[in-house]
Parts: structure tokens; sequence; C-alpha cells
């Protein structure tokens, strides 16, 4: 407890900097995971794309989203710097939000292809340069904790916008289906969303000035003065020096390590390729009516109270340990929908799920940022998520298919079946883990003392 006091209190001193940085990442969580669990089922009813095809639209989304993290993040972070960069990405995702919501009444399909391929640019860009802006604001004392607020900022965004989600898609659901609006539930949500994006822009534009930019924080803790931190950061921009060691690329248990959790990274793809029309498709009115209540909600609630708590009461232990505990714990919840739709059951599966996903996840994060030398944050994050982007890109091309053979609209369903599939595809992370932890463990020990 003395260790989760101390680190609170540490970053009392952080510049303001930081905190713009976790704002802008939270409220435009708040609109990216406003639209992505009722992406398939917009596309699929607003735009007409065959359900089981709609599900690839996804994954291609939010694979295109990772690819740009990795070619396009870390160049933008270089030239433009954390403040241009992240206002570039705002704007190009208010953009596209614009064109994605527009796209039943102009343009259809080809509108949403252009649209998303906008969303995935502003957003691939956002998300490394967030991370690069962490570390670059936080000191090696506070850094655990601006990375853990970080990652529980973005949960805070997606639990604000579930109550709103359903509140608007219901409202505005039922003169839809009655003939009497053009725009439907999803949509409404959608608009909602660009608001959400316009606040978040203009906020950050206004208060992050180029002076707030420059107190960056060294190893030492105490921010720079804005003349020296300026040409600091132009140096930097301008250096590009390879990093010491050995590339990633070419340490075979850096990349195990990092694919060995693609098998449970699956599942969070679940969570808005599969389980938004498992709740509509499988519940009662009264839950399917509130359905971003449990997927939006439940699972970022707990994220953001407990990544912090935990990273902060689990600092001492091993990252691969928390890596297997977590893994196991978000694994295991999958068997608890075996049995069938039951909405205690339901609600269960998502806090299991969270709490270990809380025990993992932003801790692989900083494991990945901090291995990378100055300037070359995004880079590394960008390598760390290519299981993400495997595990998005493929679970799309098939979990339409699953869901309309398993859980279709109208007949009988066989839930439990799917979930089983899914639950016995993500177990293989703590079992890799498990097998192999002893020849992991040796080379993470030389890393993390040179990182």
């Amino acid at each position: 407890m003395k260790e989760f006091i101390e680190a609170f209190k540490a970053l009392r001193h952080a510049p303001r900097a930081l905190w713009l940085v976790i704002f802008a990442f939270a409220f435009d969580a708040m609109a990216y995971f406003g639209v992505l669990p009722l992406m398939k089922a917009f596309i699929g009813q607003d735009i007409g794309i065959r359900p089981a095809i709609a599900s690839t639209w996804v994954s291609l989304f939010t694979g295109a989203l990772t690819l740009v993290m990795l070619f396009v993040g870390k160049p933008t972070e270089g030239y433009l710097g954390i403040r241009k960069s992240l206002i570039l990405a705002l704007f190009l995702s208010f953009t596209g939000r614009i064109l994605y919501s527009s796209a039943p009444f102009a343009g259809g399909a080809a509108m949403l292809a252009v649209s998303l391929a906008v969303v995935a640019i502003g957003e691939g860009i956002l998300q490394p340069v967030a991370y690069a802006g962490v570390k670059r604001y936080t000191t090696e004392k506070t850094g655990s904790m601006g990375f853990a607020l970080l990652y529980a900022g973005l949960n805070f965004g997606a639990m604000l916008v579930g109550p709103i989600s359903a509140k608007v898609r219901t409202t505005f659901d039922e003169p839809f289906k009655a003939g009497q609006s053009t725009l439907s539930g999803f949509n409404a949500v959608n608009w909602v969303c660009v608001g959400v994006t316009a606040f978040t822009l203009v906020v950050f534009a206004l208060f992050m000035t180029k002076k707030v930019e420059a107190e960056v924080v060294r190893g030492g803790g105490a921010p720079e003065k804005a003349e020296d931190a300026k040409a600091g950061y132009r140096d930097n921009a301008k250096k590009d020096a390879p990093p010491p060691g050995k590339s990633p690329f070419k340490d075979p248990r850096f990349l195990f390590f990092i694919f060995a959790l693609l098998p449970v990274r699956t599942l969070f793809a679940h969570q808005w390729l599969t389980m938004p029309e498992y709740v509509l498709r499988s519940y009662p009115h009264e839950i399917a009516d509130r359905m971003e209540w449990l997927v939006d909600s439940v699972n970022p609630l707990i994220i953001f109270l407990g990544v912090p708590t935990i990273t902060a009461l689990t600092k001492r232990f091993h990252v691969l340990s928390m890596m297997i505990i977590g893994s196991l714990v978000s694994a295991a919840a999958t068997f608890l929908l075996v049995p069938g739709p039951d909405t205690k059951m339901l609600i269960t599966y998502f806090v299991v799920f969270s709490i270990g996903e809380a025990l993992w996840s932003s801790r692989f994060l900083e494991y990945a940022a901090e291995l990378a030398p100055e300037g070359r944050v995004a880079q590394y994050m960008g390598v760390a998520n290519l299981p993400w982007f495997v595990a998005k890109t493929t679970t799309g091309f098939y979990s339409g298919v699953v869901l309309e053979h398993f859980v279709p609209k109208e007949g009988p369903q066989s839930t439990g079946t799917m979930w089983l599939f899914y639950g016995a595809i993500a177990m293989l992370s703590p079992v890799s883990l498990i097998v192999a932890s002893k020849w992991i463990r040796s080379g993470m020990a030389t890393k993390a003392a040179a990182a």
C-alpha cells in the first residue's frame, strides 16, 4: 500500500502535457469504442453488407489501424512532435467519422471504405504517439503509473460511452423501424461520437500549447526549461540513431513472448466482433436493450479502477508471472458462457475476464515501451502490437461465419459450442507461456537490466 500511495504522489509534479495526452487518449477512446461494438451491425443493417462479410470489414479496419501504428506513428512523432501529431490524429478521426456516419445517405460501401481508411490513419497515429507522450512526460519513477493511467483513461472513455450509446440507440431505433426516421439507432450513436471527437480536438488544441509541450521530463525528474526542452526535442526529432543491441525482430524470446499472447487476444476481438450481436440475438429485450452497459461499460469500469491499483500493488512481480496469471484468468472466463445464455453468468464473465485483463495488459505495454530507446517508442510499440494485428485481422474472417452458424438471428442456436471453441483457443496462451517460462525469463532478465 505504501508503494501504491507513493506512486500516485509522484505524479503530482508531472507536467500538464501528461494530463492533456491522457485526456485526448481517453475521450478519443470514448468515440472509438462508441462506434466499434456497433460497427458490424451498422455495416450490415445501414450499408446493406451481408452479416457474415461485415465482420471482415471490421477486421480489415482494425488491422489497418495497427499497420498505421507500425509504419506511420513513429515517423509522425519524429517529424511533428507530440502536440502536432495528436492534433493531426484527432482531426483525421473527426473527418473520418463524419464520412462514416454519412455513408448510409451518400456513397454507401465506397464511402464506408474511405471513411474507415481515414479513421484508421488517425487512430493509428494517436495511439503510439500517446504512449510516446507518456514516456516523454514521466520519469523512471512515475513511468509505470503513467502508462497505467493512460490505459485506465482509455477504459474510462469506453465506460462513459456505454450507457450513452444504449440510450441513444434504443431511442432512435423505434422511429427508424417504424419508417418515421432515416437515422437508425446505430448511426445516431455514430453522430454522437463525431461530436465527442470534435470536443476532444478543440480542447486539446487550445490547452496543449507549444510551451506546455516543451516541458519535457528526462531521466532526472524535473521539467526542463522551455528553451532547453525545445532544442532537445528538435534534436531528437531530427536524429534517429539505431537502438542499441539487436533488433526485436532478431530476438526469438521477445517474439515468442508477444506472439504467445495471440490466442487470448482473439477474445478481445470477439468483444466487438461477436459479443454485441450474441447479446442482441440470444438474450431477452430488457438485456439486449442494455447491451452496451455490458459490452462497453463493465469491462472498462473494472479496468479503470483495477489497472492503476493492480499495477502499483504488483510492481515487484515478474512481468511474465503477470502474463501467465492474467491470460489464464481471461481465457478461463470464457467457459462460463458454455452452459448457454444466462444473465448472471454473462455479467460474471465480463467481471472475471476484466480482472484477468487488468492483471497483464498494462504491464505488457509498459514492458514493450520501456525497452525502446529514446525516439523509438512508437516503433517498439508497433512491433509489440504485431500479434494484436494478426488477432484482429484474422478473427473477423471466421467470426461472422461462426456467429451465423451457431447464433443465427432466427432458428435454433448453439451458443455454448461457439464459446467452448473460442475458450479452447484462448487457453493456448497461458499454456504456451508456462511451458516456455524458464527460457523466456532468462532472456527477459537481461533485457530488463539493459532497459
